[in-house]
């Protein structure tokens, strides 16, 4: 009884949380929606902001998961690994409609109790990533003259914009209705970033 209703608790935060926000969402509000009693919060949680962190870490665990098991790909060439993260992290978003959500509002008005989360989150993705290419540039499969910092940041933007502005992207933008638009996005953005959209014969002009 105790795990249906910490469970209980958790399905239902995360969509009240995702779709109006940490302090738009009242201790009431969210005990109403579980059907539980008012205590059971604090009860499992220590309050709504520990609810918040649980909440938090449970719809990242998936991202860092990923980065643990392509990481334990190393043999793989930097390339094939990068790859795999790309291909993880079209899965998790699609399995995990509300993530986005949470990272564009924590980036954005980032909370006392999700700032800190996130940034764990971001700093191990950014690590990753940055050492990633690193180790592309040293065996030759990336530009010596390659900005690591900006091409990681631009990795994560070409990997997470998508979800994040997924309702405002379907309004504007003529897409495919197909039920894998979220892989085929991915797959053909990390093939763009990696190899870009200028033709190999076309002459590049000059500035």
């Amino acid at each position: 009884m105790e795990n249906k209703t910490r469970a209980k608790l958790l399905e239902v935060a995360t969509e009240l949380f995702a779709t109006k926000g940490f302090s738009a969402v009242s201790v009431r509000e969210l005990t109403i929606a579980a059907k539980i009693n008012i205590s059971a919060i604090s009860y499992y949680f220590n309050g709504k902001e520990g609810l918040y962190e649980a909440i938090l870490k449970d719809q990242l665990a998936p991202v860092l998961q990923a980065l643990k098991e392509v990481q334990h790909h190393i043999s793989e060439s930097p390339i094939a690994r990068l790859t795999l993260y790309a291909d993880q992290i079209a899965y998790i978003h699609a399995q995990r409609p509300f993530l986005s959500r949470f990272i564009y509002s924590e980036v954005t008005n980032p909370t006392e109790y999700g700032r800190p989360i996130i940034e764990n989150h971001l700093s191990q993705v950014y690590q990753f990533i940055d050492t990633t290419l690193r180790e592309g540039i040293a065996e030759g499969s990336f530009r010596k003259d390659l900005n690591v910092t900006y091409s990681a940041v631009s990795l994560v933007g070409i990997l997470n914009f998508y979800f994040i502005a997924k309702p405002l992207v379907y309004k504007i933008f003529p897409l495919p209705e197909q039920a894998d638009n979220e892989s085929e996005y991915v797959a053909h953005a990390f093939r763009v970033y990696l190899y870009g959209v200028m033709n190999s014969t076309a002459k590049q002009g000059t500035t």
